[in-house]
Parts: structure tokens; C-alpha cells; sequence
């Protein structure tokens, strides 16, 4: 019996394909489009740019921009004037109209105390304010991009994994029902190698789902729903822990040291939007006071009288009387809400502190992951397993510790590939954390 296992030694070694490290593996996008050629491989910058094209919080955010904008045009105007007439008899129960009183007037509203200024400049804050939402909507959605995308970079990694375990069990399997038909092999033997063939289809139909969820996800973030299917991460996860460069970088690595945080928590988009309401709000309380200095309405009015024999004309104005409201009650408002604008922006600074802090300490953490895992855990499994292999052909090791060995390759092969993802994710995050925003 020990003849028979070894003699499907080499069945074993060629059907299970031989040990590599993941960087030697083939593109995802160039195995997905020898699979399926109605694929659409897609870059990381392709998808970036498509974001910014189609994503749908941010073509939300871009609308915000264009209402804030039109807002700015809607109060940097003077009040119309109002034209009003009149007709009158001027005796009773006489309505002739050749005999009757004509009135014209026209009243214009002159604004004091520069509440027109105020409105446009609060209007200018709020635009100003929207826009640094845009790009905030935009460096989220960019992060939440980078965590789709490599995910599925990770997901096309894993279906290869688990297609190439399936597919040397199946053909070891194969092998064995020849052996076992013709008296080599046990049936018990044959029925273990089963089990295991079964469970690696169904990890690799697992995978298959667990990729076409990555998809799903990619697709809704760039609205390409109806594309979903067809989306391949055309760029691979990074090999290497060295110059922090994602795949298809062109450009040279942004500076991510510490002494650049402080200049970045300054001008990220958060901070400057939180700033910008703060100062609307200011704004909004000079605003506020500015409606105690009174209106003047000037009207101007001419009268034709039968009476007199002619016209008549006349000159009037108004001012509001301020006895039952000295707008005490808006001034109080716009003060609190000043002082929340305020506060809100010394939470939003504390926030963006906490993240830039929290990318940095992800970033370090996926990084020694991913250099221990290809610098030791990667080669030893390698070792290891083709140790159990060699010492399998020769009788000095059972199925059970082939079985095992290679298990424990395949697991070590999935933390690479989950380590390089959290590495690509990390250093994106860490990226978009300290971007920064001019001033406009």
C-alpha cells in the first residue's frame, strides 16, 4: 500500500502545481481576460478618474456647489420697487370716471446698514464652505475606492488560489479512481482524496461569489451597476513594502512623513469647509444686527384732480418703527449658532487629527505585516510544504501530512494576498489623509 501512495507522488506534485510567492503569479486582469474575453479591466486612475465623473455623493456635493453659487446671485440684489394706482369719486354717488381722482405711486426700498454687502458675503462663505465639502465628498469617496478596488484585486488573487487547489485535487482525484479501479489504491484512500476535492470546489465557489460581491461593490461606487459583471482590477496589489507606490503609479511617492501632518490637518477639505461655516456664521451675525438700522421706503407719487383743475404730485417716505420687534431674537440665534459653527470646527480639527493619526498607525502595522509575511512566513510554507512533498514520494510522510501541508500553503498564500490588499488600502488611506486643499 505504502508503493501504491507513493506512486501518485508525482500525480500530486504536477496536479497541485509548484509553490511561488503571489508577485509571480499572472496579472488578474490579464487571467480574467483569458477566461472571459466581455471583461472590462480597469486601472486604479482609470477608476479614480471615473469616480470623480460619476460617483454619486459627489455629483450630489457638485450640486451643492452650483445651489450655493446661484444663492450668491439670488441676494446680491436691491428690493424692487413697488408701482401701485388708484381711482376714486370724489363726490358721493357720483362715478363718473372723467370726474374721478387718479393716483400713481411709485416706492422704492432703500437697504441701510450694508445688509446687502452681509448677504452677499455670507452667500460667498457658504460657497466657499460647499466647495470644500466637494473635495472632502471626493477624498472620501476616494478612500472608500481604494478599499473597493484592492478588495478586489484580493478577491481575483483568491479565486486563481482556489481554482488552481480545485483543479489539482480534481486531477489527483482522477488519477486515484485509475489507481483504485485497478486494484492500487484503497477505496478509503479514494474517498479522503474525495472529501478533499469537494472542499476545495466549494472554497473556489466561494471565492467566485466573494468576487462578484467586490465587484458589485466597485460598480456602485462608480455607478457602473450594469457593468458590474464584467469589472476587472486591471492593476495588481503591491509586492513590496519599499517606496510606498501603489500599482500604477506613475508620478513619484507623496511625502508621508510625520513633519508634513501639521501643514495637512490645516488645509484638509474638512477643516476648511468647518472653518468657512464659521466664518459665515460671523456673517450671519453682523447680518443679524444689521437689521436694526432702519429701512427708508422713498415713494413718489403724482394725482390728477378734477377738482383742482390739474395733477397734484408728492414725495413720501417710511421707516419701520421698531416697538414690537427689535430683532433681539435673531441677533441671539445667529450668536449661537455662531458659537456651534465654532465649536463644531475644533471637533472637526480633532477628527481629522484622529484620522490622520489612525492612517499612520494602520499604515505601519499593514506594512510590517506584509514585509514579515514575504520575508519569512511565505518562504518557510514554501519550504515546508515542498519538505512534506519530497518526504511524501519517498514513503516517509502519509496523505494526511501532504493534505495538511498543503492546506497550510494555500492559508499562507490567502494572508499574503490579505496583507498586500490591507498594505494597498493602508497606504491609499494614509495618501488621502494628508491631502491637502488651496484656499479659493
Amino acid at each position: 500500500m505504502r508503493q501504491s501512495l507513493t506512486s501518485i507522488a508525482a500525480t500530486v506534485l504536477i496536479a497541485t502545481a509548484c509553490p511561488g510567492a503571489p508577485a509571480q503569479q499572472a496579472s488578474p486582469a490579464a487571467s480574467a481576460t483569458a477566461d472571459d474575453p466581455a471583461v472590462r479591466p480597469l486601472r486604479f486612475g482609470d477608476a479614480d478618474r471615473l469616480l470623480v465623473e460619476r460617483n454619486r455623493p459627489v455629483r450630489l456635493a457638485r450640486s451643492a456647489v452650483e445651489i450655493a453659487s446661484a444663492e450668491i446671485r439670488r441676494v446680491d440684489v436691491l428690493p424692487n420697487p413697488v408701482l401701485s394706482g388708484q381711482v376714486s369719486n370724489t363726490v358721493a354717488g357720483q362715478y363718473r370716471v372723467r370726474e374721478s381722482d387718479r393716483l400713481a405711486r411709485i416706492e422704492q426700498t432703500f437697504e441701510r446698514g450694508g445688509k446687502r454687502e452681509l448677504r452677499r458675503e455670507f452667500a460667498e462663505q457658504a460657497r466657499r464652505a460647499a466647495v470644500f465639502d466637494l473635495a472632502e465628498t471626493v477624498r472620501q469617496q476616494r478612500t472608500a475606492l481604494a478599499g473597493a478596488y484592492f478588495e478586489l484585486a484580493a478577491r481575483q488573487r483568491l479565486v486563481g488560489i482556489a481554482r488552481d487547489v480545485a483543479a489539482g485535487y480534481t486531477r489527483l482525484l482522477d488519477a486515484a479512481e485509475r489507481r483504485r479501479r485497478a486494484g492500487d489504491l484503497a477505496a478509503v484512500d479514494v474517498s479522503r482524496l474525495r472529501v478533499e476535492a469537494s472542499r476545495a470546489d466549494s472554497d473556489a465557489r466561494a471565492a467566485e461569489a466573494e468576487q462578484l460581491q467586490a465587484r458589485l461593490a466597485l460598480a456602485a461606487l462608480l455607478a457602473l451597476e450594469t457593468e458590474a459583471g464584467a469589472l476587472v482590477a486591471a492593476d495588481d496589489l503591491p509586492d513590496t513594502v519599499d517606496g510606498d507606490r501603489l500599482p500604477g503609479d506613475s508620478a513619484a511617492a507623496p511625502d508621508l512623513t510625520p513633519a508634513r501632518d501639521a501643514a495637512a490637518l490645516s488645509a484638509r477639505a474638512d477643516v476648511l469647509a468647518a472653518a468657512q461655516r464659521a466664518r459665515a456664521a460671523e456673517q450671519a451675525v453682523r447680518l443679524a444686527q444689521a437689521q436694526r438700522t432702519r429701512d427708508v421706503t422713498v415713494g413718489l407719487q403724482t394725482e390728477r384732480v378734477p377738482a383742482f383743475g390739474g395733477n397734484v404730485y408728492g414725495v413720501t417716505a417710511s421707516v419701520p418703527l421698531f416697538l414690537n420687534n427689535d430683532f433681539g431674537g435673531d441677533i441671539a440665534r445667529a450668536s449661537a449658532e455662531l458659537e456651534q459653527a465654532r465649536e463644531d470646527e475644533g471637533k472637526i480639527r480633532a477628527a481629522a487629527r484622529s484620522d490622520i493619526d489612525r492612517a499612520r498607525a494602520q499604515l505601519a502595522l499593514s506594512r510590517d505585516q506584509l514585509s514579515r509575511i514575504l520575508s519569512t512566513t511565505l518562504p518557510q510554507a514554501n519550504r515546508a510544504v515542498e519538505a512534506i512533498e519530497f518526504a511524501f514520494t519517498r514513503g516517509a510522510a502519509t496523505l494526511t501530512d501532504l493534505f495538511d501541508a498543503r492546506r497550510q500553503w494555500a492559508a499562507v498564500r490567502t494572508d499574503a494576498v490579505g496583507a498586500q490588499r490591507d498594505f494597498a488600502r493602508a497606504l491609499a488611506t494614509m495618501r488621502l489623509a494628508l491631502s491637502t486643499e488651496e484656499t479659493r
